[in-house]
């Protein structure tokens, strides 16, 4: 098998971790992973190429270096990559809590685009923060360009846009919007919703409070954001169930110690036989950059096998199964049905 190479857009917690990811799934191990093998591919595979951000204390010197410069969480040590943080595009306003790193607004997407021929990427990854669609749709352009698929992580919403058959055309896979964790927040509440369901419960009334020390929770408390944010997740909790009920989703607080930490609060209430109560009320501790790469490993080896093997038509698959904002929402175990009697060859 050929390898996977690999652009990252946005080097914050999650493009830390899967760069350290990488990095320890090199040496063969598998304890933590969570498929071996996706389309005949395996995580050695993987290999970044090229990274780009805004953040002048990133650009310029080796991704190995930039992965931990705001104390992004250290799982292992990371060789020298001899790959250069590049200078991103910034094409949005500058928001008010990144104003004191971020002093010059970068619009041209050029030197990034050279960069990214040269280093000719499989896959572009998108993970800069929420809010940033201008920027998003740059990316993608850049990407389209530069003839590689293309991932967006974001909560921008591009699938239902004109780049999905721009880049279908191209023959090349678009997947996204809005990456869903491994054991995050949202899975986790689509699995008890679906549980409930699946017993016979009628669910009432469910929500979900999240708080967290990420940029990107941070860039969530914008009050534009939090209710896009919130609008996708309340849509993708409620597939979960064949009828409507009541439910509020979405991040509340941002503390800074917390760091990639994330801390989700559920309640959730059904009724059963002659309509006496179940009440769920729990709260779940994750890191938001350990629980996106075990997902992100497999959706990049899903797209090179579809890539590899002219399947371009298998993009939704791989949207339903890793996005919470796919082009056709499904539940939770039917999505991972699909993709696993896809891909796990």
């Amino acid at each position: 098998m050929s390898e996977i190479r690999v652009a990252i857009i946005g080097v914050g917690n999650v493009a830390s971790t899967l760069v350290q990811g990488i990095h320890f799934y090199n040496d063969k191990k598998d304890n933590g992973l969570w498929h071996n093998t996706i389309g005949g591919y395996k995580a050695p595979d993987i290999k970044i190429v090229s990274a780009f951000d805004i953040n002048p204390d990133k650009i310029g010197i080796d991704i190995s270096e930039a992965i931990f410069k705001d104390g992004e969480r250290r799982y292992v040590d990371v060789n020298y990559m001899d790959i250069e943080v590049s200078n991103g595009i910034l094409s949005d306003n500058i928001p008010s809590h990144l104003k004191d790193v971020i002093t010059v607004k970068n619009d041209s997407n050029d030197e990034v685009l050279k960069i990214m021929k040269e280093s000719k990427p499989d896959i572009v990854i998108n993970l800069i923060s929420s809010g940033m669609d201008n920027s998003s749709k740059k990316y993608a352009e850049c990407s389209l360009e530069s003839n590689a698929s293309f991932v967006n992580t974001t909560s921008t919403q591009l699938m239902k846009t004109e780049f999905t058959q721009k880049f279908t055309d191209a023959g090349l896979l678009f997947v996204g919007d809005d990456l869903m964790s491994q054991f995050g927040s949202t899975a986790f509440h689509k699995g008890i919703i679906d549980l409930m369901v699946q017993r016979g419960m009628k669910v009432k009334k469910s929500y979900q409070l999240d708080v967290g020390g990420s940029l990107e929770t941070l860039n969530s408390t914008d009050e534009n954001i939090k209710a896009k944010k919130r609008a996708i997740k309340t849509s993708t909790i409620n597939t979960e169930a064949p009828y409507e009920f009541d439910s509020v989703v979405g991040t509340t607080e941002y503390t800074d110690f917390l760091n990639d930490s994330r801390i989700s609060y559920y309640w959730i209430y059904g009724e059963g036989f002659l309509n006496s109560p179940t009440i769920i009320d729990v709260t779940l501790r994750s890191n938001d950059g350990a629980h996106a790469c075990n997902v992100l490993f497999d959706v990049v080896r899903a797209i090179k096998y579809c890539k590899d093997n002219n399947k371009l038509s298998l993009n939704n698959t791989i949207c339903a199964y890793g996005f919470k904002n796919p082009p056709n929402t499904s539940k939770i175990r039917d999505s991972y049905t699909n993709f696993v009697n896809t891909f796990v060859i």
